[in-house]
């Protein structure tokens, strides 16, 4: 196919001086933005996902004891969680896609005359590289950054020195491909209600549950839920110095957002597995607790975007919608401090996450004990 797609520009190219290739310029330019917002979308993204993910990831604890009788009881709470943006989840390197297209499509069919047109385009950019006329790595915002980039066409250069491509097909393209810019943000806040039902041979079981929400305009709609088993393997010893449990949870999230002056949508899907152990130790009516983690995320969304205004004035025409797909995974370890007052039936506690992220958190619990034994 390659091989036709050569053989189809070479007798184009060497007909009479004037002979132009015939560009169906709205397919290109929603082709090439596709590539060039699939290539890039992770790291516009990721930053969205990984922060609102681990910062509502956090709280799962506040202390580590479970009592040892079997014992029907139940815990309702509020945890609040801040989690902070890096510096570096604020900008990214944008990379222009240059690579040339497979085309497994039917020869002169629409699809594979779109591709052989695509390939040209990048065919004239990657001369404009060698000439050193187009960068092909700007930096640029990410969701949490501020202004976008882009890459300048080379319109002037394709002029000179390409003979297929003609001014009026020139003049339908933009000057630049826009990148979408930020929305300026230094952090993401989160609420979740939990319900912790206990004991049962040292064991309590967690829930978690918000429906679509927005906690932030600039997070958009924010869904999840998590379950956690908690066991105190420090109730198999007499006269432990300290309370200690281990706990495995799971949390699915869902984000819908809609970012910048083109309104790009945002989704995604993500499934959060975390495991700890965590420790603490009653002092009358102050509990302090710390604990360390691991934490693995993947994450499956979308990216669908237009033209910003800007660049459809400039045009006369705007481009059907794209939508570019995005996955990521990421590991992170982290270790917690906190402290925990007891008021009668009442937990009042605050605590700090560290790891790639510094994550604050605090909550309200309250114990309803039904007085119900297990055994």
């Amino acid at each position: 196919m390659r091989l036709v797609s050569i053989i189809l520009l070479t007798v184009v190219l060497a007909g009479p001086a004037g002979a132009q290739i015939q560009f169906d310029t709205k397919a290109l330019l929603e082709d090439y933005s596709l590539e060039l917002f699939s290539t890039n979308a992770k790291g516009f993204m990721s930053p969205l996902v990984i922060v609102s993910n681990v910062g509502a990831n956090d709280a799962f604890y506040n202390r580590a004891y479970v009592p040892k009788k079997n014992r029907l009881y139940i815990d309702v709470s509020v945890r609040s969680m801040v989690a902070f943006v890096l510096d570096d989840e604020r900008s990214f390197t944008a990379t222009l896609p240059l690579d040339e297209k497979p085309n497994p499509h039917a020869p002169l069919s629409q699809e594979w005359l779109r591709v052989v047109q695509l390939n040209y385009f990048k065919l004239q950019l990657r001369g404009a590289v060698a000439a050193g006329e187009l960068e092909t790595r700007v930096t640029t915002a990410t969701v949490f950054g501020a202004e976008g980039s882009g890459f300048t066409i080379p319109k002037e250069y394709i002029q000179k020195n390409v003979a297929g491509i003609d001014s009026a097909t020139l003049a339908r393209l933009p000057s630049q491909l826009a990148l979408t810019p930020g929305t300026n943000q230094d952090m993401v806040v989160a609420a979740v209600p939990q319900v912790t039902i206990g004991s049962y041979y040292s064991t309590e079981l967690l829930l978690r549950y918000v429906p679509p929400v927005v906690f932030d305009v600039n997070i958009g709609k924010f869904s999840f839920f998590g379950i956690a088993v908690k066991h105190a393997f420090t109730n198999w010893f007499d006269n432990a110095p300290v309370d200690a449990a281990l706990q495995v949870g799971f949390q699915h999230s869902t984000i819908e957002n809609e970012v910048g002056i083109t309104r790009a949508k945002l989704e995604a899907r993500t499934d959060l597995f975390a495991v700890n152990v965590h420790a603490s130790r009653r002092f009358d009516w102050i509990e302090p607790y710390a604990g360390f983690s691991f934490e693995s995320l993947s994450s499956e969304g979308s990216y669908t975007f237009t033209l910003p205004a800007n660049i459809k004035e400039e045009i006369g025409y705007d481009i059907d919608p794209q939508t570019a797909p995005v996955s990521l995974d990421d590991n992170a370890v982290k270790l917690t401090l906190g402290v925990t007052a007891h008021l009668g039936r009442a937990q009042i506690f605050a605590g700090a996450g560290i790891a790639k992220h510094l994550i604050f958190s605090g909550g309200l619990a309250w114990r309803f004990d039904t007085g119900l034994d297990l055994d």
